[in-house]
């Protein structure tokens, strides 16, 4: 049986309180999930702007058990619901319904399908990316360091918007101008998707063509932004310059110097580093540690120093997600980066022998038989990804 959705009563949703139910767009895609505390007013108001709609049951629902257990009872000032004790969703959730949307958003966009929504979307995923990144970074770039099922296109995208989003606001660029930022960075390869699909399974040279459209996509990816409707002059230059290089070696333009703009430097960051540690057919992922290396000397000249360094600082030597070996043998995951990036939170899930464990166990790095010893590809480790992800997901 079809669910029917009714709009969402803008008095049931509260910045900072869990949502009492689920919130759906208007044709039915999850956005948020029943727990999630929204706390940016734009992304409020984004959220009620484009449409949010509740699944019918689920609203008899839940207002049925408000009246059950706290009729008579609202404090002044709330909506229309009673606020009960909801379970929140986590970041790491959250994160994976983006991906999850935005895979859908580049399918449609692919068979010409949507294109009416295809900027309000976009902005909804870039404000809801600003949001996840207010409540859990860690969680944030967990689910995307151990991301192997999804799309290129869909990985790429959404991590070169989470690095951008953590730069802009390290470097002080404000809320506004990062969305921007962000929405640049989810479609600066707009250009390349209808192609992308046969290059993540190409293990051939490229071909001429090919090269021609690499070549070309960044002035075919702000073409098509402009016949989408896209006027915001910040993002087509992004768009178009993001692989332009400081020492004038990039195209489409061969721009150099201060002739490029901080935006254009903050995604070409993101863009080359979010490259570097995706597996693809021609080559091997990098390791984080191993990518950031390569940023700093082999990419020195060429992109902004300064916001390498902020890049580093924010993902941090052992991101969170990052598969790392420890001095005694075992095998574990970065869960949470502390304030000494050389010692971060670390669940061992893999004993010296080689055996995995039932449950994964929490190791202070600090301690000398805990240190971390090094990064490992995660490839090594997919066979433990349930319970590797089981710590974010709170399975």
């Amino acid at each position: 049986m079809a669910k029917s959705f009714v709009p969402v009563d803008r008095g049931d949703i509260e910045l900072g309180v869990p949502l009492p139910y689920s919130v759906y767009d208007r044709s039915g895609v999850l956005l948020l999930k029943a727990g999630f505390a929204v706390n940016l007013q734009r992304h409020l108001d984004i959220l009620l702007g484009n449409g949010a709609f509740v699944e019918q049951d689920e609203l008899a629902r839940v207002r049925a058990a408000a009246a059950a257990t706290a009729a008579g009872m609202r404090p002044s000032g709330y909506g229309t619901l009673p606020r009960t004790k909801l379970e929140e969703q986590n970041t790491y959730e959250l994160i994976e319904i983006v991906k999850l949307r935005l895979q859908r958003l580049f399918q449609h966009y692919k068979l010409g399908q949507g294109k009416d929504e295809f900027l309000p979307r976009i902005e909804d995923l870039g404000i809801t990316v600003q949001e996840a990144c207010t409540h859990d970074t860690d969680a944030v770039l967990a689910c995307l360091h151990l991301d192997y099922e999804m799309p290129y296109e869909v990985v790429h995208h959404l991590q070169a918007a989470i690095l951008c989003e953590l730069m802009g606001k390290k470097i002080g660029v404000g809320e506004d101008a990062r969305l921007t930022l962000v929405k640049a960075a989810l479609t600066h390869d707009i250009g390349l998707i209808d192609l992308q699909d046969t290059l993540d399974r190409q293990t051939a040279p490229l071909t001429p063509g090919q090269r021609a459209r690499i070549d070309a996509h960044p002035r075919d990816s702000a073409d098509i932004l402009r016949r989408l409707g896209v006027t915001d002059p910040v993002w087509l230059d992004a768009v178009l310059h993001h692989h332009e290089r400081i020492d004038g070696s990039g195209y489409p333009d061969g721009l150099a110097d201060e002739v490029i703009r901080m935006p254009v430097r903050v995604l070409a960051v993101a863009d080359i580093y979010s490259a570097m540690i995706r597996d693809r057919p021609y080559r091997k992922a990098m390791v984080s540690r191993a990518a950031m290396r390569e940023l700093m000397l082999e990419q020195g000249d060429k992109a902004d120093q300064r916001l390498i360094q902020v890049m580093i600082k924010e993902v941090g030597v052992f991101p969170p997600g990052a598969i790392v070996r420890l001095a005694n043998g075992e095998i574990g995951v970065v869960k949470e980066r502390q304030e000494n990036s050389a010692y971060p939170v670390v669940y061992a899930f893999v004993k010296p022998g080689g055996m995995p464990m039932l449950t994964p166990v929490r190791r202070e790095t600090v301690r000398a038989e805990f240190n971390v010893s090094g990064i490992v590809p995660f490839s090594q480790y997919r066979n433990c990804i349930s319970l590797i992800r089981g710590l974010w997901r709170g399975d």
